[in-house]
């Protein structure tokens, strides 16, 4: 999406010509090709002017490139449309104001098109004739945008970028995926149309959820959450034992973050996350620690360092939340962050930021805690993994070989479809996830029990775990090349202790999403 259009067309109006026509006027082509561009129809705008386009009409030329710009598959197109809008367009004195945006547009679509020696060159031409007050600060944020490309672009990311296919994917928007940490569940949004259901305006999004059986994913289906406010809603995050949901809805004055809760009888009645969490503002996205006790959030807050910005809050002794603090321009910019991530080594942060030395729009960032509690200047995780689009909603697996993420790229069905980045990576050493499902006596779930694990050697706590109520599943994230214990204990059943061994990545695959321990049955103590 043209991140630019609504606000250049703010400044520069297209001039309607007075000229009369025969059916329909070409001030009536116009008019309605520019209404259908306010709500986005940019395939339906391109169909509307191709009369006039064919008669070399200027306008409508230049709104033609404009809608090509932001149709999917159409860069090439839009390229040839604008080149000729150029032509049409003379630009002297930083006049006419359609020259402006003519060159404007073009030089987005070259960079777009990964063409940024082109780019450049239309973009420093149309900056040098800029006077300060009109469009300048945006045509030399494209030229950084530019310029950081081609130095990224100079040592590029060895990965494989695998499309998610067509049962996940729609000819839609399909974005925000977030992921059980063993990779057998998958939620997302998606603004697709539903046949039969209530709540399907153009553009409504619903969420979304899938599962990974035979190795391949189920048709999604809408996720039902019952009691839930009537609106759009987006995926956000899942709590560490994937039994909570976190999602974002706006009640058509702010966002807020709402989070649902998976029970024996399916998801919770929705409960806003308690303030100071949500402030009255926009809050958009969050993530958990693993431990569930530090919570990184994005808002709009008064007080940040401008836009969105990203706060983390730690968990007190009595179960609320402490003040949000902003981590400061190691993260955080003038411009907007968002999507925070925080992997369960707890001391990686990614997110997306249109700040920083982006290479186009939001670009996916990360951020290191150190051993003084500070978080180092954000780094651009780089091309291709990158691109002159925005990238946003980076969820890398606990052993960092997979991402799973939303682009618009070569390939994608819709305005942005889900993806899955495979790295490689040579350090053997990293998280796994371990998964076993524990039932009671009576071979039902037992949602009660309390899974610890600690290390064998030196007995430290990898944390405690809970059931999922309706599986019996439970995860656990833990450092491999390791001995572990683990201790379970359900009131009326016996305790249980068990050793597992996880072995160096190297020797257990890459390729497995987690470690399966055998199923446990618990037995029932004697005298109950």
């Amino acid at each position: 999406m043209n991140q630019f259009y609504k606000l250049i067309f703010g400044i520069l109006t297209v001039c309607l010509p007075t000229m009369s026509s025969l059916a329909q006027s070409p001030r009536q082509i116009l008019k309605k090709a520019n209404t259908e561009i306010d709500w986005e129809q940019f395939e339906q705008a391109t169909q509307t002017l191709a009369p006039l386009v064919k008669q070399n009409n200027p306008e409508a030329t230049l709104l033609s490139g404009l809608s090509l710009l932001n149709t999917q598959g159409q860069i090439t197109q839009a390229i040839k449309m604008l080149q000729k809008v150029v032509e049409y367009y003379p630009l002297k004195n930083g006049q006419p104001k359609e020259a402006i945006e003519a060159r404007f547009y073009l030089g987005q679509a070259l960079h777009w098109n990964d063409n940024c020696t082109e780019a450049l060159q239309v973009f420093n031409e149309l900056n040098a004739q800029l006077p300060k007050g009109t469009i300048k600060e945006e045509v030399e944020k494209e030229i950084e945008y530019c310029n950081n490309m081609m130095t990224l672009k100079q040592t590029p990311v060895n990965i494989v970028v695998e499309h998610m296919g067509e049962i996940l994917n729609s000819a839609y928007e399909d974005h925000s995926p977030i992921v059980m940490y063993d990779e057998s569940t998958i939620y997302f949004t998606s603004n697709r149309p539903v046949k039969g259901y209530s709540q399907n305006e153009p553009g409504f999004e619903n969420i979304y959820v899938s599962y990974w059986r035979n190795e391949n994913w189920t048709t999604p289906k809408i996720l039902d959450i019952p009691n839930a406010l009537p609106g759009n809603r987006a995926t956000v995050s899942l709590t560490p034992d994937g039994q909570g949901l976190v999602f974002y809805q706006n009640d058509g004055r702010f966002g807020q973050l709402f989070i649902t809760r998976h029970t024996f009888n399916g998801w919770s009645t929705p409960e806003k996350l308690p303030a100071p969490i949500n402030s009255g503002n926009n809050e958009t996205h969050a993530s958990f620690s693993a431990d569930g006790r530090t919570i990184f959030f994005s808002s709009d807050r008064p007080g940040g360092l401008g836009g969105k910005d990203i706060y983390i809050s730690h968990m007190l002794p009595d179960g609320t939340w402490g003040e949000p603090l902003n981590p400061g321009p190691a993260i955080n910019t003038p411009l907007d962050e968002e999507g925070p991530f925080i992997h369960p080594d707890g001391k990686t942060l990614y997110f997306s930021s249109m700040g920083h030395n982006s290479i186009g729009d939001y670009d996916i960032f990360s951020s290191v805690l150190n051993e003084n509690g500070e978080w180092l200047k954000a780094q651009n995780i780089g091309f291709p993994m990158n691109t002159a689009n925005d990238d946003l909603f980076y969820i890398p697996t606990p052993n960092g070989l997979r991402v799973y993420y939303a682009s618009q790229q070569a390939g994608s069905l819709g305005a942005s479809d889900l993806f899955i980045i495979h790295l490689a990576t040579t350090d053997d050493r990293s998280l796994a996830v371990v998964a076993s499902h524990v039932f009671d006596s009576k071979n039902q779930p037992a949602e009660k029990a309390n899974i610890r694990v600690s290390e064998a050697e030196s007995g430290e706590s990898m944390g405690v775990f809970k059931v999922n109520p309706t599986t019996g599943k439970f995860i656990a994230i833990v450092p491999t090349g390791k001995k572990y214990l683990l201790n379970i204990s359900c009131e009326g059943c016996k305790p249980i202790t068990q050793e597992f061994n996880l072995p160096l990545r190297g020797e257990y695959g890459s390729t497995r999403r987690a470690i399966y321990l055998p199923a446990i049955t618990l037995e029932t103590e004697k005298g109950l």
